[in-house]
């Protein structure tokens, strides 16, 4: 029998660090962030808005971990990343690729009719070592004003996700766990770790916990939630980012144990188990 794969996925919106935040600049917060990120312990991070020297900054502060993405706009380091982040130490990166949401999806800076900006998914396989056993990872940030161009994307998501692959959905969806989008993952069969909140995930650096739940991980049915949670902790007096990461302890079952097995227990400090 395989043994089952344990691990912590988290999903965080960094805040693109080129935005006029005034005392919310990046310079001023990026401390902030990089103690919660850690703080977090999580093997497998999906990070969006990241501009390279964002990532650059960060990966040095995180020496286990490796970056995956491409930028937006250009295919390389132009515009914002929905990066990837794993534990090079316990993952083999087998798979890397970015795609865009538009008719054309290899384009780098291709978009979505009347899209304010490109869009994008980063999708990696990884291997553990411990285990030997392989799973897919698919980072995103939807539009976010447009719910056609939401449920496009979706779609083309949906198309790009190879059946045989166990794959973790992670990001920000501009959209709640009750928006008609994701009824598409539904009958694809990913569900959300998160089904509602409070707390919400995006605060637009009030620091609130009652906005919306727009950041989640989805999973399919062979990946047992053993808790999920809004993170909410601020460490120091500095806010981290105008969103709060989402992050959820996951196993990824034998095959002969996957029947039967669902749902999450929420919480706001998961443990590792």
């Amino acid at each position: 029998m395989t043994d089952p794969l344990e691990l912590r996925a988290a999903t965080f919106n960094v805040r693109n660090g080129r935005a006029p935040d005034r005392c919310r600049a990046w310079p001023f917060r990026r401390r902030a962030f990089a103690r919660t990120v850690a703080a977090l312990g999580a093997d497998v991070l999906g990070f969006q808005e990241a501009y390279r020297f964002q990532l650059d900054w960060l990966l040095k502060r995180l020496p286990r971990h490796r970056s995956v993405g491409v930028g937006r706009r250009d295919g390389a380091d132009g515009g914002e990343h929905c990066a990837v982040l794993y534990d090079q130490v316990r993952f083999t990166l087998e798979h890397e690729r970015t795609r865009w949401f538009a008719d054309d999806p290899d384009h780098a800076g291709a978009s979505l009719p009347r899209a304010n900006h490109p869009r994008i998914a980063t999708l990696v396989r990884l291997r553990d070592a411990q285990t030997g056993r392989a799973f897919g990872v698919a980072n995103t940030h939807f539009d976010e004003r447009r719910q056609d161009n939401r449920e496009r994307s979706a779609d083309l998501l949906l198309s790009w996700l190879e059946p045989d692959v166990r794959w973790l959905v992670m990001g920000d969806f501009n959209a709640e766990p009750s928006n008609p989008l994701f009824e598409r993952f539904g009958a694809a069969g990913y569900r959300p770790v998160l089904a509602s909140g409070p707390p919400g995930s995006a605060h637009q650096f009030t620091g609130r916990t009652d906005g919306p739940l727009i950041d989640n991980i989805l999973v399919g049915p062979e990946w047992e939630v053993r808790s999920a949670a809004v993170v909410t902790d601020t460490p120091g007096r500095q806010l981290p980012s105008d969103h709060w990461p989402v992050v959820a302890d996951l196993t990824l079952r034998s095959p002969a144990t996957q029947a039967g097995h669902s749902g999450a227990r929420s919480g706001n400090s998961p443990r590792r188990t």
